[in-house]
């Protein structure tokens, strides 16, 4: 046998005592003698990289809560800003609406003003009102449908 090899050694019978004991649940970390890591290097490793991934997961979740705390406090001022601005907007159209309706008003006040002092002007000149010149026409209505059924009914006579 050459010295470059692997070399196995086998030990029977109780472990030296003056070997540090390790724990039950530690596992025995040693190379296979080719440079290739031991199943306890392995499930170290693995050890290492699952406390890492849990660890960097935790430190998703802080980022996530700080940010996502800064972010919903961030919507609720800018909710708290639209709702304020959309309440002035409604506040302004409703006075402008108001203003509207009570200019309407006084619009149809003058209207009926003016009108009647019309009324009362074309009165003292001896003119027909509005009502008596409305009484007329239905009059003047009436008499023309009763001479067409006249006319009608004397047409249908002569035949």
């Amino acid at each position: 046998m050459s010295d470059d090899g692997p070399t196995i050694t086998v030990t029977r019978g109780k472990r030296n005592q003056s070997r540090r004991r390790r724990p039950a649940s530690a596992v025995e970390s040693s190379t296979s003698g080719w440079g290739v890591p031991g199943p306890g290097d392995v499930v170290a490793g693995l050890i290492r990289g699952a406390r890492t991934a849990w660890w960097a997961g935790l430190g998703v979740l802080a980022v996530t809560r700080d940010v996502g705390t800064h972010v919903f406090d961030a919507l609720v001022e800018e909710g708290k800003s639209w709702e304020q601005t959309q309440r002035k907007r409604r506040e302004a159209r409703a006075r402008q609406v108001q203003a509207m309706s009570e200019e309407n008003d006084a619009i149809q006040i003058a209207e009926d003003r003016v009108r009647e002092e019309v009324n009362k002007a074309v009165q003292r000149v001896g003119m027909p009102s509005r009502e008596e010149v409305d009484a007329l026409r239905e009059q003047v209505d009436a008499l023309s449908s009763k001479i067409e059924r006249l006319t009608q009914s004397v047409a249908q006579d002569d035949s």
